[in-house]
């Protein structure tokens, strides 16, 4: 047990000290600049009078907000990643974006939990000192972590099992992090004949008989199987003596290679299992905090855009005959399937008629998409124009159906015509705009290509990724590129 919690993931305990250090020496540095500002500010009125005398203490719950915030941005943007390879550069835009975004994010904070903030030039003060302290923290730990590894404080020893290819990709990859030192003390191999040869810089040390005397005569921090998959049977004896003597070992397995996002390990009912997924490894706070801002930014557009509402239905009713919205029926999330609306853009009976143009259509495969489509209304062309005919969709964010950001929901008829792999695109959410929105959907052609884009969009995910499609979405839709 003890062996698992000093090297949890493989990573040595030396190194998860300095990632704790980091995320320590950020914290400290933010409140210091924070307490600072107030300092600067009392000495500047010492020159020029101004605004009134004010105690830091006063604003502690300010600081309180700052810190956590910074930390969910730096976090965001896995900064304090162990299995990251730093640069500075990475580190620079890390702080200043954590800094810009972060200040917003303080506002809104503050103004939905009615907290009172320091005046603004305290605020300008500690976000100048702010931006400089953590960035000399930032170049302070780029060449910390770069002295302990030259002097190979952050280093793990390994024994690897199987001296092949596996293992020369394993050994390439380590060696490569600038964070830790992998040291290979050597290989075992199945072929007594290779014992004393070389490879990747280290020597065959003997058999699978011969490690319990390579286990006892070397300090091992771990041993990795590096073998391929369908040999993993024979080494059950090896496995059985790591556990009995105490050394973590770790599985190196070409299973599902290229077909999966991520793997997890559990216990369920006491039998251990591997969990393969299609989806990247996505903490709960992540959902927890995307959700929120599903409701609270579809809430805040309902009310916002009432108004707007009603103009266009009143648009849309006094030009052309039938209900105001389209009712369509659609697949969400694990092919659970929910009725969305927009509002209408087309003649009444537009979907008959649809088997009629089926020879224009525009888009390969799977999805209908035509540039002049007739059924279209003048009324529905400004709207599509402007993408303002998704804004009913809002109400779907709000139930929980749709996210703001995800993949578009595909209809109903359309799901019996995706090929296996498009499938895939359902095992998220689907949201009002993504990736292929912002890539200039008038002009995609082919439905494979839309999908790719999905696929990019759920192997990337994040909540930084999310905030950059919104933005990006913003000037698509005011310029009028949305147009289908």
């Amino acid at each position: 047990m003890f062996n698992q919690l000093t090297h949890m993931a493989g990573i040595p305990i030396q190194s998860r000290w300095v990632g704790l250090l980091s995320q320590a020496l950020d914290v400290f540095l933010t409140a210091v600049s924070f307490s600072i500002s107030f300092g600067l500010r009392a000495q500047i009125r010492t020159w020029y009078l101004f605004g009134q005398a004010l105690d830091v203490r006063d604003y502690l719950s300010s600081l309180l907000v700052i810190v956590v915030i910074w930390w969910l941005f730096f976090d965001l943007q896995d900064a304090y990643s162990p299995q990251r390879n730093p640069s500075l550069f990475f580190d620079f835009k890390s702080v200043l974006r954590t800094v810009f975004f972060g200040i917003l994010a303080l506002f809104t904070v503050a103004y939905l939990l009615r907290i009172t903030l320091p005046p603004r030039s305290v605020l300008a003060l500690f976000v100048t000192l702010n931006i400089l302290l953590l960035l000399t923290g930032k170049v302070f730990f780029f060449f910390l972590r770069h002295y302990l590894r030259g002097a190979r404080t952050l280093q793990r020893t390994v024994l690897i099992v199987g001296a092949g290819e596996k293992a020369g990709r394993y050994i390439n990859a380590m060696r490569q992090h600038s964070d830790w030192a992998v040291g290979v003390i050597g290989f075992i191999e199945n072929d007594p004949r290779k014992i004393g040869e070389q490879y990747y810089g280290a020597t065959v040390l003997g058999a699978p008989p011969d490690m319990p005397a390579i286990l006892h005569r070397y300090a091992i921090d771990e041993v990795v199987f590096a073998v391929p998959t369908r040999q993993l049977e024979e080494c059950v004896d090896m496995f059985a003596l790591c556990e009995q003597e105490g050394v973590r070992t770790l599985i190196i397995s070409d299973f599902f290679s290229g077909l999966i996002s991520r793997v997890e390990s559990d216990v369920i009912h006491g039998i251990p299992v591997l969990i393969y997924s299609t989806t990247p490894l996505i903490k709960e706070w992540e959902l927890l905090l995307k959700r929120l801002f599903d409701i609270a930014f579809s809430a805040a557009l309902l009310i916002l855009f009432f108004p707007l509402f009603v103009t266009i239905a009143a648009a849309i009713k006094l030009t052309s005959k039938g209900p105001i919205f389209y009712r369509w029926q659609v697949v969400g999330i694990n092919k659970k399937r929910f009725t969305g609306f927009k509002f209408r853009t087309m003649i009444v009976g537009a979907d008959r008629m649809k088997e009629l143009l089926l020879d224009k259509n525009e888009m390969q495969k799977v999805v209908f998409k035509m540039k002049n489509d007739p059924r279209v209304t003048p009324v529905g062309r400004i709207l599509r124009k402007f993408s303002l005919d998704e804004l009913p969709q809002l109400w779907s964010v709000l139930k929980g159906d749709m996210s703001v950001v995800g993949p578009r929901p595909p209809l109903v008829s359309e799901l019996d015509k995706f090929e296996s792999w498009h499938r895939r695109k359902l095992s998220v959410k689907p949201g009002l705009t993504c990736l292929w929105q912002i890539s200039g959907r008038s002009d995609i052609r082919d439905f494979d290509e839309w999908v790719r884009l999905d696929l990019q969009y759920i192997d990337r995910w994040s909540l930084w990724l999310d905030f950059k499609i919104l933005l990006k979405t913003i000037p698509v839709v005011l310029m009028g590129r949305g147009a289908h």
